[in-house]
């Protein structure tokens, strides 16, 4: 025989609710990093925070539109206080960029773990074949968490990342046509400025 009491049914009841508002937080976390950030509207810009101390690996994918290459340019850099706050970066694929998304595709950078105390990774004016790429970041936050004014907070880094289409040779050559053909008009239009009328004599 069993006995169920109000309390028990809250209690249950309340564990449910924290169980599910618990995975709902997961959820929104590992969503922050899903998704493809669209360049061509702008640069993109990130800052992250890592709570726990289990090792990390951030896949953000990338596109820029029409035309399909270009270049970018990106930027890591992890925000240490002193045991407080701190990142162990791997020590082959801290900073990866990736011809696919989803960390696929070939290896266009790649640098490891940077042998100072405080991690910076940069890539300047990168060629990317492809306008869908991916940039993975990895390593664990090993922070202690125990900063006063920033209590639980392991690890932190910011990321930014920033494209630049490279036009086709057919976009190149329309576009040159056009200037050609804007010049042209002007020119057109200084010289009958230039001309002086003819006056007629009776």
């Amino acid at each position: 025989m069993t006995i169920t009491t109000s309390a028990s049914k809250n209690c249950s009841r309340s564990f449910l609710r924290t169980s599910l508002a618990s995975l709902a937080t997961l959820l929104v976390m590992s969503a922050a990093h899903a998704g493809t950030a669209d360049l061509s509207s702008g640069p993109f810009e990130i800052s992250v925070n890592k709570f726990n101390n289990s090792p990390f690996t951030d896949i953000y994918d990338f596109t820029f539109g029409a035309p399909p290459k270009g270049v970018i340019s990106a930027s890591a850099i992890e925000v240490k206080l002193g045991n407080f706050v701190d990142i162990a970066w791997d020590s082959t694929n801290a900073f990866t960029v990736y011809s696919g998304p989803g960390g696929t595709g070939s290896i266009l950078a790649q640098f490891g773990n940077p042998g100072v105390s405080t991690g910076s990774f940069f890539v300047e004016d990168l060629p990317v074949g492809n306008n869908l790429f991916s940039l993975v970041l990895k390593g664990a936050a090993v922070g202690n968490g125990a900063s006063l004014f920033q209590p639980g907070l392991k690890g932190h880094y910011d990321l930014n990342v920033i494209a630049q289409p490279i036009p086709e040779p057919a976009s190149l050559a329309l576009m040159l046509a056009g200037l050609c053909g804007m010049a042209g008009a002007a020119r057109a239009k200084r010289q009958s400025k230039d001309r002086v009328p003819e006056l007629q004599t009776a």
